[in-house]
């Protein structure tokens, strides 16, 4: 139950991604990318602190391959994520993330070893199905770039939480932070401008300390508890509530086969976490 919970309010803060870009008032992408990235590093290094005061040094006893890889795969995916906004309509960006837990479970098998349950198989093709249903529209706007972006990010999502469940024996908080060091590093040598108006800066903060430090460490929390293709299912949730803020807030409505689609998918979602809830009360 810890570690659906903590999964699922990572989802949440992350689901806010296409909505605050939306917001935006001009700001491009590096820009975006490095603010968020800057309030990124000094929330995590302020965590990472706070939670070991003087034994930073200890962090990087153990776990270190884990630490590099999750750095790596989070900057991409990240990279990748954001970029597919500016490129696509957000929903599509939502809908073809959604399919990460199929990789995911390909990653884990492969590099881990990790048998995956046949609840979660079952609910991974639930959910393909009910994204098969939203993406019937999207694809057929002519944003193959901003599709294939979303793509690549899930992709490397999916290596990300299986980095993640790699290391879950030591705190993967300086992976994640490093991730936000290499990409505000390409941000800040693909910047023309580091000029920003306030609204804009409010935003990436915000972006940096919740949409991104929060909902990463909840993540890293949760793979501590939940096998890495259930963490990526039950990380759906943020493809129904993204599509959701952007109907609230830009008024982007969803259409009847969103709906549809969003219906399956949280069935999926909710079958896998109560499947594993019963799983977890059987053993005890």
């Amino acid at each position: 139950m810890r570690g659906v919970g903590l999964v699922v309010l990572g989802g949440f803060f992350i689901s806010q991604s296409g909505v605050l870009i939306g917001l935006m008032d001009s700001a491009g992408l590096w820009q975006v990318q490095f603010y968020r990235s800057v309030m990124a590093i000094l929330m995590l290094g302020a965590i990472t602190l706070v939670k070991h005061r003087g034994r930073v040094g200890v962090l990087f006893d153990n776990g270190k391959l884990a630490m590099l890889s999750t750095g790596v795969c989070l900057a991409a995916s990240n990279l990748f994520y954001i970029g597919s906004f500016f490129h696509t309509r957000a929903a599509s960006v939502f809908f073809i993330i959604s399919s990460q837990p199929l990789f995911t479970a390909l990653i884990a098998w492969m590099v881990l070893k990790e048998p995956v349950r046949r609840a979660t198989w079952i609910a991974m093709m639930a959910a393909m199905v009910g994204v098969a249903v939203m993406m019937w529209e999207g694809l057929g706007e002519g944003r193959l770039f901003g599709n294939m972006l979303a793509l690549g990010a899930a992709v490397t999502f999916a290596a990300f939480g299986v980095s993640l469940r790699s290391g879950r024996n030591a705190d993967m908080v300086p992976g994640v932070m490093l991730a936000s060091i290499i990409i505000c590093a390409i941000s800040a040598s693909r910047l023309e401008s580091f000029a920003i108006s306030g609204h804009d800066l409010a935003l990436c903060i915000y972006m940096g300390a919740f949409q991104v430090s929060a909902a990463l460490v909840l993540y890293a929390a949760g793979a501590k508890y939940v096998p890495a293709a259930e963490l990526m299912v039950l990380a759906l949730i943020e493809v129904i509530l993204g599509p959701f803020w952007v109907w609230l807030i830009l008024g982007e409505a969803p259409t009847l086969l969103g709906l549809i689609g969003g219906v399956v998918v949280v069935g999926a979602v909710a079958y896998n976490a109560l499947a594993g809830l019963r799983r977890s009360r059987a053993k005890a």
